[in-house]
């Protein structure tokens, strides 16, 4: 590509990119001592601003304006090509090889990926990007769409600030927003971490920290430049931010609060490095000409730059560099949808495989798209950049979700529900995935009680008890206490008192347990303080107005990942319950369900690949249950003497199995599904007549 001398462009900022790059990728590949590597998106996000506002900034100091149509064409002509390509692909490759329960999901994650909007669409569902287990294979779209939802914004916005002050204010307008920005992060990540991690409101402060680089600059002939900086001090500088770059990718980790403060290291040790650059080379990258790709950026003379950059500058670098992009789209799909089609994580060589796969298909990319549809693309008028872009974005949303819409869950056989006899005599798996299912593996989302709906199953924000009345309050009275493991009876509790008469008072909460721990939060990086809140009141709520029997049960294995005390997990959890049980008054009969079986992966998944072969996705009790956390709940439970009911037994023989009768026992890896509880029933009239 040609390298116009009035515009001069950064081998080093390829150089960068390659670092970012290569930080996500082998962070993604799991390579120890790297669990900071998801900084390396961060490191992207201050080079696109630093990028982009420069562009913007020479054209509105060559032409006095700024072309939007023309900088939105150009955005579309390089990013789409390759973003589209890659969906399609992925898309393929999940027909083939993906387990079908999964297909309509991932058909509306490709159409949110390919409209730029799936970075919202994550934030809204909960993901945490750094603990997820179950990944979308469109996951790493997010952080193109919090880019191209800045460049939807910040161009309008620079326009305007030009438009009314001039550039002389456009520094502190910016300075502003971006500081609102970073306090906007701070705080939210305190609240919800999702929203903080992917919401651009929240991230627009590392964009604007590039920005603000590049409304910094001095100029010379026309480029923005970084002038009376010292070579030495340049090369101190560019050695510290790059320090600061590796320092984040070595240091940080999944129980990292990010972002947030954390996200400093990188974000500032990338404009380190840029501005480093900057002295001597004297420009930010440029484009040029308005049909070139308006991020590239290429040689200039290494000896013209600080030692940091003439490292960056190093050519196996650059040319990492000038694949960043499609190799950033390429390698996540290559690792996650083996890992689906496997139903296990990959091994290493797996793992070299999918590497080489990436860099050979991202070095295609660059070299049929890149190198040679976008320069094209981009001579075009914008308004047939945009009918291009929206025509093929269609066309990919229509055929992926045409392509993944139909998937067969089931078989033909037809089973017999079971009666209540049936229940009592014990479990009895199925062989296959029958017709008459239920729910059906369709469904299964849907299959969960209707207290989640009603807003009787307190939310995370929830302090006070709720205390939801079922069946007639003139009856004797059964408390439902515990956390969702406890909302799981509900179904079959409420047909009990409705039947005999009886009333049932629903206290539960998300990912909150009645027994006294000190809990992270689910969403936010701090204490769980909403369920101690919470919990005070449900006990304050059972002393001051007493009930005939309790009913207890809780997801235990699941809090020995986020309680404060790991390593005194079975200790405090069996301090906890036996205080509980202990505050209540003497008068009320208190009986706790033993947990469910937690499974490592989704047992409807499994099934959704094997419809003929139930046996395949089974497993033995002994590996999906926490013995420690169960026999500390059991006796706590027994020091207190009150019941504690194994509830194992009701699912499962030696071996579990995700298909009982016709039933389909799990909606997910540790809950039942409404419909398989509600089969339960007799066993939980059995334990509640003994309890009288």
């Amino acid at each position: 590509m040609h390298v116009s001398a009035a515009h001069p462009r950064r081998a080093d900022i390829q150089g960068l990119r390659a670092v970012a790059v290569i930080a996500v990728l082998l962070y993604h590949f799991g390579v120890p001592g790297l669990s900071g590597g998801y900084a390396g998106v961060d490191v992207f996000f201050v080079v696109s601003g630093f990028l982009i506002t420069g562009n913007l900034l020479r054209e509105h100091a060559r032409t006095g304006q700024v072309s939007l149509a023309k900088f939105w064409s150009r955005r579309v002509a390089r990013l789409a090509p390759p973003a589209l390509l890659v969906v399609a692909a992925t898309v393929a490759a999940c027909v083939v090889w993906m387990p079908p329960l999964l297909w309509r999901s991932t058909a509306r994650e490709a159409l949110l990926a390919t409209v730029g909007v799936a970075n919202i669409d994550f934030a809204r569902s909960g993901t945490r990007y750094l603990s997820a287990s179950e990944p979308s294979v469109f996951q790493h779209f997010w952080s193109l769409g919090v880019e191209e939802q800045f460049y939807l914004v910040w161009p309008l916005a620079l326009v305007a600030v030009l438009a009314v002050a001039g550039r002389r204010l456009l520094a502190v307008v910016l300075g502003v927003a971006t500081a609102a920005s970073f306090v906007l992060c701070l705080w939210l990540v305190t609240v919800s971490q999702p929203w903080a991690f992917f919401a651009l409101p929240s991230r627009a402060w590392e964009l604007g920290a590039g920005a603000l680089l590049a409304v910094g600059a001095g100029r010379l002939g026309g480029v923005p430049r970084l002038g009376g900086v010292p070579r030495l001090g340049a090369a101190v500088v560019g050695w510290l931010g790059l320090a600061a770059i590796v320092s984040a990718v070595v240091l940080l980790d999944e129980s990292t609060v990010f972002p947030g403060a954390a996200a400093l290291l990188p974000v500032l040790g990338t404009a380190a490095v840029i501005a480093a650059g900057s002295v001597g080379a004297g420009s930010v990258a440029a484009a040029d000409s308005d049909a070139a790709d308006s991020d590239a950026a290429d040689s200039v003379g290494a000896d013209r730059l600080p030692m940091v950059s003439s490292v960056l500058s190093w050519r196996p670098l650059t040319r990492v560099g000038d694949i960043s992009y499609p190799l950033y789209l390429w390698h996540w799909p290559l690792l996650v949808v083996p890992t689906l089609a496997l139903g296990r994580d990959i091994r290493p060589g797996e793992v070299v495989a999918a590497a080489v796969c990436s860099v050979v298909l991202a070095a295609l990319t660059h070299v049929t798209l890149e190198n040679r549809l976008t320069p094209r693309l981009a001579t075009r008028r914008p308004r047939t950049i945009a009918v291009a872009g929206l025509t093929t974005a269609a066309l990919v949303a229509g055929v992926s979700g045409a392509a993944l819409a139909d998937p067969v869950l089931s078989t033909d056989v037809v089973l017999a529900s079971p009666t209540a006899d049936d229940v009592r005599a014990g479990p009895v798996a199925a062989t296959v995935v029958p017709a008459d299912l239920s729910p059906g593996l369709a469904d299964v989302d849907e299959s969960i009680p209707t207290i989640y709906a009603d807003g009787c199953h307190a939310d995370y924000q929830v302090v006070a008890a709720l205390g939801c009345s079922f069946g007639d309050p003139d009856g004797p009275t059964t408390a439902l206490v515990g956390d969702s493991h406890a909302a799981q009876w509900f179904t079959p509790l409420r047909d009990r008192v409705e039947r005999r008469g009886e009333e049932l008072i629903v206290q539960t909460k998300l990912a909150c347990p009645v027994v006294e721990l000190v809990l992270e939060h689910p969403h936010a990086a701090r204490d769980y303080t909403e369920c101690a809140s919470w919990r005070d009141d449900v006990v304050a709520t059972l002393v001051e107005e007493p009930v005939d029997t309790v009913v207890v049960s809780h997801a235990v294995s699941g809090y020995r990942l986020v309680a404060r005390s790991p390593d005194d997990f079975e200790r405090e959890w069996a301090t906890g319950l036996e205080r509980f049980v202990d505050a209540l008054p003497d008068s009320t009969r208190v009986v706790v369900l033993g947990d469910v079986p937690r499974w490592p992966d989704r047992p409807p998944l499994c099934l959704s690949s094997h419809l003929d072969d139930v046996a395949a996705c089974s497993a033995p009790v002994e590996a999906l249950v926490d013995a420690p956390a169960t026999a500390a709940d059991r006796g706590a439970a027994e020091r207190s003497r009150v019941r504690y009911v194994p509830t194992l037994d009701w699912m499962c023989t030696e071996t579990c199995s995700p298909v009982v009768w016709n039933s389909l026992a799990f909606r997910d890896t540790n809950h039942l599904t409404d419909g398989f509880a509600r089969v339960l029933g007799p066993r939980l009239d059995e334990v509640l007549d003994a309890a009288r």
